[in-house]
């Protein structure tokens, strides 16, 4: 087996099927972030150990681009498998996702939402994308992206709205993770914000923002822990909602419980 790695992508048609520079770009910063991390728990360590050198690309459609593992200087006296191991291990990962079966423990959180990041987009940054070696090919659709869901207890989803008070955010490098703090519902909701929003976001910093895009929930609970945003604003003091204002929006919500016994349930809960 080959261990080269062949990147395919297919231009939506908004954009006469090519890509986009940013897009592309954020593609392969995506592969290299999972190959590192594969690389690191091959490893077993923090550091990496493989570079990747382009060897082959061509633009007709899809888009496609090859490259080729090389292991770096600093690697005293690699041993004769030891860039195909951590090949191997790459696509039998991906492909037990793509199947929708478990993965390795050493999957955690962390390295699936790397994973996820290979499919993010899919549908409006590009129409399709895969990743083969020559003898195995992962398509990165709608089946892989609900697997990776499922594994990181993101299968439930639905498209809709939230708001809240934008005081915590990492938008160094790449990252455009955001929290916001609702006045009521989860302690804070993680969002997702495209690229090209990094200035947008800074100047929402400490005010109350809405933003709308695919909510996430995590089994059993009514509230999402993360939005893949899509818009956001900033909301009007008439567009906020008051305590007292959701009094009576939901009279059997608390169930049998009297309204104390309710708070602090969900205050049990958030601790």
């Amino acid at each position: 087996m080959s261990d080269l790695i062949t990147l395919q992508i297919a231009g939506t048609e908004s954009e006469g099927g090519h890509i986009l520079v940013p897009d592309f770009i954020e593609r392969m910063e995506d592969l290299i972030s999972v190959l590192n991390g594969i690389d690191r728990i091959v490893g077993e360590s923090s550091q990496t150990t493989l570079d990747y050198r382009i060897v082959d690309a061509k633009h007709s459609s899809p888009l496609s681009i090859t490259i080729e593992p090389v292991i770096k200087k600093r690697v005293a006296r690699p041993a004769p498998e030891y860039i195909h191991v951590r090949h191997a291990r790459f696509f039998r990962e991906l492909s037990a996702i793509r199947r929708g079966q478990p993965v390795s423990p050493e999957m955690d959180d962390r390295m699936l939402e790397r994973v996820r990041a290979l499919v993010e987009g899919v549908g409006q940054q590009f129409a399709s994308a895969s990743i083969s070696n020559g003898e195995a090919k992962i398509e990165l659709d709608a089946t892989f992206e609900a697997n990776i869901r499922r594994l990181l207890d993101e299968e439930d989803a639905s498209y809709g709205n939230e708001q809240g008070t934008l005081e915590a955010l990492n938008i160094h490098g790449r990252s455009r993770t955001c929290w916001i703090y609702p006045r009521v519902g989860p302690q804070r909701i993680r969002c997702d914000f495209l690229p090209g929003t990094r200035d947008q976001i800074i100047e929402l910093i400490g005010k109350c923002v809405w933003v709308e895009g695919v909510k996430y929930f995590r089994p059993n609970s009514p509230f999402p822990f993360r939005v893949s945003v899509r818009d956001f604003g900033i909301l009007s003091e008439q567009d906020t909602i008051s305590i007292q204002e959701l009094e009576g929006i939901a009279p059997r919500a608390a169930g049998e419980l009297s309204p104390v016994q309710f708070v602090r349930k969900i205050r049990d809960e958030w601790d």
